[in-house]
């Protein structure tokens, strides 16, 4: 037998101009396959991606629900006595605010959190205000400025500011309630 030549019983016969039969089954059935699925998806169980991401975001809600944490009515720290949220503070600080502050709190590019100077006060009521908004450029009181205090409001939330702040007045006795 040739090279051009083949056998009757051959599946794929070369210049035959078509797909073998079981290929050409497995192509329409997935099509027919699909539209099906979409009709049954999309039209008898109502499914949909926005459906979908609603009832993921209500399940995370339920699962971890959002503590809503401020300042007192009179401006002090709820969480200053509080050996927890010190804790959870601690550990805040030793990830997020030591590239900046060091770990020790000497300061590296923020200023020394250690020392009886507070730049830009040196109550609860205005640390808060100042870590959760951070400190532009051109406000900065640091001589020489080295850079400014980002904004961690979105980045950490109100809880985990005022767990850092805890932490900082537990070694920090300058740092005054109100």
């Amino acid at each position: 037998m040739s090279f051009n030549e083949y056998r009757d019983d051959d599946e794929i016969k070369e210049s035959r101009g078509w797909l073998p039969t079981w290929w050409m089954v497995l192509f329409w059935g997935a099509i027919a396959f699909s539209v099906v699925y979409g009709v049954y998806m999309h039209g008898v169980e109502g499914w949909s991606m926005a459906k979908q991401y609603r009832e993921e975001i209500e399940a995370f809600e339920k699962a971890h629900p959002e503590k809503l944490v401020a300042l007192n009515d009179d401006g002090t720290n709820p969480y200053r006595t509080d050996a927890a949220a010190i804790e959870r503070g601690k550990k805040t600080f030793e990830s997020i605010c030591a590239a900046c502050h060091k770990v020790d709190m000497t300061g590296l590019v923020g200023p020394n959190l250690t020392d009886t100077t507070w730049l830009h006060g040196n109550t609860d009521k205005e640390l808060y205000a100042i870590v959760m908004n951070g400190v532009p450029q051109e406000k900065l009181k640091q001589n020489p400025p080295k850079g400014p205090m980002p904004a961690h409001k979105n980045s950490l939330g109100s809880a985990k500011v005022l767990e850092v702040l805890a932490y900082v007045a537990s070694k920090n006795p300058s740092l005054k309630a109100k």
